[in-house]
């Protein structure tokens, strides 16, 4: 790589990001005029290892930050101070986040921090109440205004982003997670499921994990998910568990 090369990194920790930002990262590795690095905080482990898996992809760094039980400030402090590190070595041109996660917006706030322009892929989604979901509207504000480069995926977000005035070019690109789903819409893995005839089955898939579904939401949409199996007897429920205890305990019990 040559020294004229434009320094890329792409900053992700989770799941969710690691899906929509890897269309991004094989299209950027294959241009020879990009450097593109990128860098995993950590805040999903096991997840995220099976999407870079998934697409072949590698990490250049991991600041491993993921620890027991870790609060929205654990995950922001040992993702500043990481990235700080990694980006005073390293010297990007740009840093490319993707979405509104805590690892978004603590890589957004590092680069900014280090004068480092910033790309934000899916900018521009609002529902208008900071508080939901939460933290990730304000997740995805705060990064507006730290942005350099808008990806919107829609008309609509482009116009919330006009709306707020918001410095930096935008870009109505479409949503990156298409571009993952055609990568992998070839393939046919097998994954036997026990006790799911997928002949016999009409298969209902549902994935939750959000935050605000937390509690007594998630009490019931369990209670929704077992009065549709009760009305409709041929109909098999497919739930993919989150790693996180606060999810996949109270469903394991309920369902």
């Amino acid at each position: 790589m040559s020294d004229s090369s434009l320094r890329l990194c792409i900053v992700l920790g989770t799941r969710p990001e690691a899906i929509k930002l890897a269309p991004v990262i094989r299209a950027f590795q294959q241009d020879p005029g990009i450097d593109t690095q990128v860098v995993l905080t950590g805040q999903h482990r096991e997840m995220v290892d099976q999407v870079m898996s998934l697409f072949d992809l590698k990490a250049d760094a991991d600041l491993a930050i993921m620890q027991p039980q870790q609060t929205l400030t654990d995950i922001t402090c040992r993702s500043l101070q990481g990235l700080e590190a990694y980006f005073q070595t390293q010297r990007p041109d740009l840093v490319i986040v993707q979405g509104d996660t805590t690892t978004a917006f603590s890589a957004a706030l590092a680069a900014f921090y280090q004068k480092i322009p910033v790309g934000h892929v899916e900018a521009g989604l609002r529902t208008d109440n900071i508080y939901s979901p939460y933290p990730e509207e304000a997740n995805r504000r705060l990064i507006s205004q730290l942005t350099t480069l808008h990806f919107a995926p829609t008309t609509t977000a482009v116009g919330h982003l006009k709306a707020a005035g918001v410095v930096g070019d935008i870009h109505h690109t479409g949503n990156t997670v298409i571009d993952a789903l055609l990568t992998v819409a070839g393939q046919n893995p097998d994954c036997p499921i026990d006790g799911l005839d997928w002949e016999r089955h009409r298969v209902l898939l549902a994935t939750v994990h959000r935050r605000e579904n937390w509690g007594e939401p998630l009490a019931e949409i369990a209670a929704g998910f077992l009065a549709v199996l009760n009305h409709q007897p041929d109909t098999a429920l497919l739930l993919p568990l989150h790693r996180n205890p606060l999810v996949r305990e109270p469903l394991t019990k309920l369902l």
